[in-house]
């Protein structure tokens, strides 16, 4: 296999525009993400909150959490009644308010004591559905966008990681250097998609998605711009016309 300084002039071109137009797509590619992301928690630039709000969303507040300590005194409950509500009407929103967390824990507390108002005259908020509409959070990007995006990003990186890889195997650089350029954006991936339904679980595991995103994109075009510096920069050897061995 010829090195990259060693190719003929066409093949050189070939590599290049590759390595050009790809590199280009992958920077748009950073900067569309940042533009995405960025300020997502109401601050300037990307923070690891800015992650877990996009993957996880803002479960923080809702209408219904807004306004539920003035609807309790309304209602004149108990004070010490209102953390138990308060609890379990957080607890259901952030655990994606299903009808059976509802019907068990939520419902009973809201016809005890709302419903002496609201089932005269005013919105019957003892309905699943009504209640659902006032407890609406972000609940982060759902996952059938996920397994699209999934889907376009592991098979166009795949191929896009497998060419660049294909191409730095070709340049002059030790073993360890090309197993690294090589296999790292694979498997940073890897860990940056799985890292996506982990933090939708919990934010704690947003750390995955960063490490992920740095280890991926920006290991790919390190190793882009050290082929085309090697494709046009390094002087071909006087026997590239051998093969010459990978690992070299």
């Amino acid at each position: 296999m010829k090195l990259l300084p060693d190719l003929p002039f066409i093949e050189k071109l070939l590599y290049t525009g590759f390595i050009f137009l790809v590199g280009l797509g992958l920077l748009s590619a950073e900067a569309y993400t940042y533009f995405v992301i960025h300020g997502a928690d109401g601050k300037p630039g990307i923070s690891m909150q800015d992650l877990v709000v996009h993957y996880y969303g803002d479960r923080s507040s809702s209408k219904l959490q807004t306004m539920l300590p003035a609807m309790m005194s309304m209602a004149q409950v108990p004070a010490a009644e209102k953390p138990k509500m308060l609890s379990a009407v957080n607890h259901w929103i952030a655990n994606g308010e299903s009808r059976t967390d509802y019907e068990k824990n939520v419902r009973p507390l809201i016809n005890a004591s709302c419903l002496k108002c609201h089932s005269i005259g005013m919105p019957d908020i003892g309905t699943f559905d009504l209640l659902k509409k006032q407890a609406k959070v972000d609940m982060g990007m759902p996952y059938s966008a996920m397994l699209m995006n999934g889907m376009i990003h592991l098979t166009t990186l795949g191929v896009i990681f497998w060419i660049a890889g294909w191409i730095f195997a070709r340049t002059r650089s030790p073993k360890g250097v090309k197993v690294f350029f090589i296999a790292i954006p694979f498997l940073a991936f890897f860990i940056d998609f799985a890292g996506w339904f982990l933090t939708k679980q919990s934010p704690d595991f947003v750390w995955l998605v960063l490490l992920g995103g740095i280890f991926s994109c920006p290991v790919v075009l390190i190793g882009m711009a050290v082929s085309l510096y090697q494709i046009w920069l390094l002087k071909g050897s006087d026997h590239g016309d051998r093969a010459q061995p990978l690992a070299s």
